[in-house]
């Protein structure tokens, strides 16, 4: 007889979690307009790609979790409890990103938003993060601005 291993409940539901959000993507690209160009890879192929990557992923996770657990995760001191402080920063990260966005616009949002996430993860330097977060949320704002003809809102730095 063979013993079989306890299912890891936590880790159950991230992976099921992960699944669901696959799911989510998949059914929330059917709204996305097919559109009449002539390129070979329309809008919806990229959506169904990240789509169907978390369906899988999900999908392999959620059986690890339920042979035994996740398999190559580090087991030290620093993994036995959570950071709190850490998750906190994380996602008043997000959720100011996410309420600010409209009114703060793209670059200064995911500026906050860089800042935060840095934090969370230890970074201690505040006038690099703000640089570093500058550029690249600029960047991206240029990028899909004016190199893809999206439009993301300007927000505060909209006159300049």
């Amino acid at each position: 007889m063979t013993s079989r291993s306890p299912i890891v409940f936590g880790e159950l539901l991230a992976a099921l979690g992960l699944a669901g959000l696959g799911i989510y993507t998949l059914i929330g690209t059917q709204a996305i307009s097919a559109g009449g160009g002539y390129a070979q890879i329309g809008p919806r192929a990229f959506p169904y790609l990240i789509g169907a990557g978390l369906v899988i992923l999900g999908g392999i996770l959620c059986w690890q979790a339920v042979s035994g657990g996740w398999r190559n995760v580090p087991q030290d001191e620093a993994h036995d409890t959570p950071d709190w402080l850490a998750f906190g920063i994380l996602t008043a990260g997000v959720l100011l990103h996410m309420a600010a966005i409209g009114w703060a616009g793209f670059i200064l949002a995911s500026t906050f938003l860089f800042i935060l996430i840095a934090r969370g993860f230890g970074s201690r330097k505040l006038l690099r993060d703000i640089l570093v977060g500058a550029v690249l949320s600029a960047a991206a704002y240029f990028i899909f601005t004016l190199g893809l003809g999206l439009n993301l809102p300007a927000g505060l730095l909209g006159g300049l």
